[in-house]
């Protein structure tokens, strides 16, 4: 089991989302790379929240049925299925711009990965601070 606290998960997200920020806000050349901070900021939420219930955190994305991984709890978990559609398309999205070459636009990013990421941050942050 990871050694690292609840605390120390959040602040890793709000650091990949200020990076995110960042690159959004100083070149459309860097895209791709805010794209994959956002699935990194959410997978270090989705991390927070299994650490708060006392999940085992996977160090895999996928798994299999005897060690799944951080993707197939999000999917199978009922407090994390709501989620999990948008967790999907950030890690879809952030696998195409790393392996892909995928290439986005400011609107990619505005309309599209960034509100995935809010659905994520404010469900999980509203379970996590209480």
């Amino acid at each position: 089991m990871s050694s690292h606290t609840l605390e120390e998960y959040i602040a890793q997200a709000t650091h990949n989302f200020d990076v995110a920020t960042h690159l959004r806000s100083t070149s459309v050349y860097c895209l791709d790379w805010a794209a994959t901070c956002l699935f990194y900021a959410a997978v270090h939420l989705v991390n927070a929240f299994l650490r708060k219930q006392g999940v085992l955190i996977p160090r895999r994305h996928r798994g299999n049925p005897d060690a799944p991984g951080r993707t197939n709890i999000v999917q199978q978990d009922p407090r994390l299925r709501v989620i999990y559609k948008s967790y999907r398309h950030l890690d879809d999205e952030s696998r195409d711009a790393r392996y892909e070459l995928k290439r986005f636009v400011p609107a990619d990013y505005d309309d599209f990965l960034l509100p995935e990421f809010q659905k994520i941050q404010g469900y999980l942050m509203a379970r996590l601070v209480n």
